[in-house]
């Protein structure tokens, strides 16, 4: 979580891409599968929306905080999301989402890393990413996956070489000028050997494709379920970890409930947390992997002790009209804990062009979640 320079600085931008933002992005379809709650009273059904020619924008909001003793790093990333259904058949859809706008700030830390982010994601700006959905109207896979990881592995490799040279300076600063050449020269062939191998896996459909998948798997998860308002579902579900295998072991709560101003806005909320010794379990083999890949003096830089438990809490809520199932906000809150770590993510979503405007709580940090003594 501290800001490193060098090998430790690429690293993190890789980790940054992939950890541990990808375990949430398993196809969990929890709103069909309510557990033994039994319903009586009002029936919300979370009506499909999707027809061919649908076209939605939302304002989209990415915020970062993260801590580590005196240490502190914020940033966050802002755009224009658009969600279109090109395709509408009895056996599912094809959602596309594009996006526009981007810009990547750093609000507290390192300034640095503003361009070599900005970079990347303009550098993919184009893009489009081409969500498969089934009938039911849930997450089913990314269509055009083979394209964007062939696209994705130059534009990584550029910001994770800007990185590390950036690192490279700051590492030149504190050298004496008679051996910073050669100890320059080493840094750069242990980042460059140990990045191949981290690309190759970064890009490979196995662990790029959950980490893609992760916006649209939350948007569309409870799309098609049934439940009463006011009751409280509690599902116990695995989680897909693409970066070291196996799944990780989560509870996941859930409820709806009407908005009182307006009996056409419901409000799904819903609060993940994965079991914390499988979430550090997870962390290790990951770290594990790298070690393997790494070089001796790069693989020094990593943490010498990873922690017992990893507590990874996912609260957030999707607000969406009754009437059309159309989602006007959804927002998700992730808190991670390691040791004395902390970070937290939050995911915003606010539907624009709509025919009532809707808007977020604040622009401030995001509040982390408290881990219950019991939470599993």
């Amino acid at each position: 979580m501290g800001r490193t320079t060098g090998m430790a600085a690429a690293m993190s931008l890789a980790l940054l891409l992939a950890w541990p933002d990808g375990v949430f992005a398993a196809d969990k379809k929890v709103g069909n599968d309510k557990g033994s709650a039994v319903l009586a009273g009002d029936v919300i059904r979370w009506l499909l929306p999707w027809r061919e020619g649908l076209t939605l924008r939302y304002a989209a909001e990415d915020y970062d905080d993260e801590r580590d003793g005196d240490s502190r790093e914020r940033t966050r990333v802002t755009g224009i999301e658009t969600v279109s259904i090109r395709e509408a058949r009895d056996d599912g859809y094809l959602q596309a989402w594009s996006f526009a706008d981007t810009r990547f700030e750093v609000l507290e830390g390192d300034p640095a890393a503003a361009d070599v982010m900005q970079g990347f994601m303009e550098s993919l700006a184009d893009l489009e990413l081409q969500v498969e959905l089934d009938g039911a109207g849930n997450y089913a896979g990314i269509r055009n996956l083979a394209g964007i990881s062939a696209r994705m592995r130059p534009a990584m490799e550029r910001a994770i070489s800007a990185s590390v040279e950036s690192g490279l300076a700051a590492m030149d600063a504190g050298q004496e000028a008679t051996t910073a050449p050669a100890a320059l020269q080493a840094a750069r062939a242990a980042a460059d050997e140990a990045m191949a191998g981290m690309l190759d896996r970064l890009v490979s459909p196995e662990v790029l494709g959950p980490l893609l998948s992760e916006d649209a798997v939350r948007y569309n998860d409870f799309v098609g379920a049934e439940l009463e308002d006011g009751v409280e579902y509690a599902v116990d579900v695995d989680l897909e970890n693409p970066l070291s295998g196996g799944s990780l072991p989560a509870r996941v709560t859930f409820g709806v409930h009407l908005r009182e101003s307006d009996p056409d806005d419901v409000f799904l909320e819903w609060t993940t947390r994965v079991d914390p010794e499988a979430a550090a379990a997870a962390a290790r083999n990951f770290a594990g992997m790298l070690l393997e890949s790494m070089p001796e003096e790069a693989a020094a830089q990593l943490p010498a002790q990873m922690p017992a438990e990893l507590s990874i809490i996912e609260s957030g809520f999707v607000l969406f009209r009754r009437s059309t199932g159309v989602v006007e906000m959804l927002e998700a809150t992730r808190t991670v804990r390691a040791g004395g770590e902390l970070k937290v993510e939050r995911r915003r979503m606010r539907l624009l062009d709509g025919d009532h405007a809707h808007e977020w709580a604040g622009d401030g940090p995001p509040t982390p979640a408290e881990a219950p003594a019991d939470a599993a």
